[in-house]
């Protein structure tokens, strides 16, 4: 049963204590100020890194190199998404809202935001075009498609993609622009992959290309993630950065239980404790997908030592799993590495014209965002070719750009090792191959930094009831969990939006407000679907 406080004397004297410094944290943070009349001073943020952001964050310059950690694309649907923005003052207008900031930027014609996916093929005289008219889908392919959205999600549960589709879906037109937008693989879950089709679907077949998302000026980190913390901290909210959660402690006699501390560890390593009152709310930000990420540089290839072992993996979420089967079960996402590692990598070109090439090939705009894909990459590269500037400062003569590779673990075609033990040059040297460009002087002029995730595509392993747990589990009265590992109906996992509809829900939940969150977007053909089923 969940205890509601409503009443004013109850806002004004309880804590909110966040573990963990992700978007869903800080989106908890915002709902709490201004739907739940929380005191700012009052809420407290207790992050192991030393800037909140998550696996949404970005640094360097151009002289070392820029490096980006790049959240998946925003959606205008998103109502969520739309909230969260509109509550956060614009620091250009005081007037204005950081959703209005984003929303001048973009186009009011939708499909203008639409980065198109250019799919690049090894032709006789070079890398050419793949049509992308035709998907390339059997008939046989389609009806498993529909059929798969028709059938009830619990159908499912604990398989793979390459469980229900043949091994010739995966070399289909469809699968190529598929996974490379979503970052799925065939090992991936079934479940998950039904929930995308019924969201997606319409947007892929109709746009050949990634889902309409919205533009930001620069990174998510600069454009979303800076904005809503200086905002917060400027309201008053308590950020107790460095300072990693150990264990979360559960008064297990009482009914429900209820958290009554939470230890954490300084940066100095001492051990201390906080004290949780009955009426005081904790909210967990479960399993962080930048949770054991290795960074390289141009000429070091990354120490994979370091995630070879388990050790190390979400210590905390493991640890209240032990205590409730409540908090699901940590080990069905965390012990599966090579099906949920994704290495990025982000190129800093000094005085190139490999920006411009690489426009001329995919024939795209300077003021048009692409995804390319190639095709016959054993690493399954994808490049991001963003609007220029990509960050605050950069300087005119530098162009910043970004990749990443599913099959890191493979040979590549050119450089004939894994990537994950390549260095930056050697990545660039593959990609430069592989576009048939000049390796001089482009190789000179960039700085290219490879950052190994073991666990970016973790919310996308298959897994069973109860593995995710709920929002705010029965049996539990102050406590609230958040991220990419809760369980939501219908809602696709491994996006910003996930994160932030859990803070919603989960801050409505606990404060007792009668204001559902705003409807899931589904696609045309999974509304169709329903009617016909």
């Amino acid at each position: 049963m969940i205890q509601k406080y409503t009443t004013e004397s109850d806002v004004h004297s309880r804590q909110a204590w966040i573990v963990g410094g992700g978007i869903a944290s800080l989106a908890a943070s915002i709902f709490l100020i201004h739907e739940a009349r929380f005191r700012a001073s009052h809420i407290h943020i207790l992050e192991s890194h030393p800037r909140p952001g998550g696996i949404v964050n970005s640094f360097g310059d151009a002289a070392t190199g820029y490096v980006l950690h790049e959240g998946r694309p925003i959606s205008f649907d998103d109502k969520c998404i739309e909230r969260l923005l509109s509550l956060v003052p614009s620091a250009k207008d005081a007037n204005k809202t950081l959703w209005n900031d984003i929303r001048d930027l973009n186009p009011k014609d939708k499909t203008q935001t639409c980065p198109s996916t250019c799919i690049l093929v090894e032709g006789e005289a070079g890398p050419k075009h793949l049509r992308t008219d035709k998907l390339g889908l059997t008939i046989r392919d389609r009806l498993k498609l529909f059929q798969v959205m028709l059938e009830g999600e619990h159908n499912f549960r604990g398989k793979k993609v390459s469980d229900v589709f043949n091994p010739s879906f995966f070399s289909t037109i469809f699968w190529m622009i598929w996974s490379s937008t979503f970052y799925f693989s065939p090992n991936h879950s079934m479940f998950e992959f039904r929930r995308y089709l019924r969201k997606y679907l319409h947007d892929i077949l109709k746009l050949k290309g990634t889902p309409r998302a919205t533009r930001t000026r620069y990174t998510q980190y600069e454009s979303i993630v800076q904005p809503i913390t200086e905002y917060l901290q400027k309201e008053g909210v308590d950020f107790r950065l460095n300072d990693e959660v150990i264990d979360i402690i559960l008064d297990q006699e009482s009914q429900p239980n209820s958290v009554t501390q939470i230890k954490y560890r300084t940066p100095t390593g001492a051990e201390l404790h906080v004290t949780v009152e009955p009426n005081d709310l904790v909210f967990i930000q479960l399993g962080a997908l930048s949770s054991k990420t290795v960074t390289a540089t141009n000429v070091t290839p990354p120490d994979m030592a370091s995630i070879s072992s388990q050790d190390g993996i979400w210590p905390l979420w493991h640890r209240l799993a032990a205590k409730t089967p409540r908090f699901g079960d940590p080990s069905m996402f965390s012990t599966n590495i090579k099906d949920s590692t994704v290495i990025t990598f982000t190129v800093t070109l000094h005085g190139s014209d490999f920006l411009g090439r690489l426009r001329n090939l995919v024939e795209s705009s300077p003021d048009s965002q692409t995804v390319i894909y190639l095709a016959n990459s054993r690493w399954r590269v994808s490049l991001d070719i963003p609007c220029q500037p990509v960050v605050a400062g950069q300087p005119e003569d530098v162009h910043v750009i970004w990749g990443w590779a599913l099959q890191p673990e493979e040979e590549g075609n050119h450089v004939k090792k894994p990537m994950s033990s390549c260095t930056g040059e050697e990545i660039m040297t593959e990609l430069i191959e592989h576009l048939h460009f000049p390796l001089m002087p482009t190789l000179s002029k960039s700085i290219t930094i490879p950052c190994v995730k073991p666990l970016l595509t973790a919310p996308l392993l298959p897994c069973s009831d109860g593995d995710r747990p709920s929002i705010v589990p029965n049996g539990l009265s102050n406590v609230a969990n958040l991220g990419q590992f809760v369980e939501m109906a219908n809602e696709t996992t491994f996006s910003m939006e996930y994160s932030v509809r859990s803070a919603q829900i989960a801050v409505t939940c606990l404060m007792g407000i009668d204001k559902a969150a705003p409807e899931i977007r589904r696609s045309h053909v999974a509304e169709l679907l329903d009617l016909l089923s």
